[in-house]
């Protein structure tokens, strides 16, 4: 487990870059929403485009931090998962 922390604090494992890259389904979508949102933007004019990128930017800072809590929460899922096991807890239901 140290080697897997130091790993990340060294910036040698970077989760984030694995993230959907070999689910079929994840790269199907990312495909349709670029092509979708090229052909939106080609029929905008000046003005709306404008909107649209500032748009388009929070919605990408949106779903980066979304994303981010959401690695988070499951990491710590998962640590409290490995610390119960490792002390033998029984899980209330």
């Amino acid at each position: 487990m140290t080697k897997t922390i130091a790993e990340l604090w060294k910036g040698e494992l970077r989760p984030v870059e694995y993230s959907g890259r070999t689910n079929l389904q994840i790269k199907q979508l990312a495909r349709l929403v670029e092509s979708n949102c090229e052909n939106f933007e080609a029929n905008l004019n000046e003005k709306q485009q404008e909107m649209f990128e500032k748009y388009n930017h929070s919605f990408e800072d949106y779903t980066f931090l979304t994303n981010q809590q959401s690695f988070c929460d499951g990491f710590c899922l998962g640590m409290k998962i490995a610390s119960e096991a490792l002390m033998g807890a029984e899980e209330i239901i």
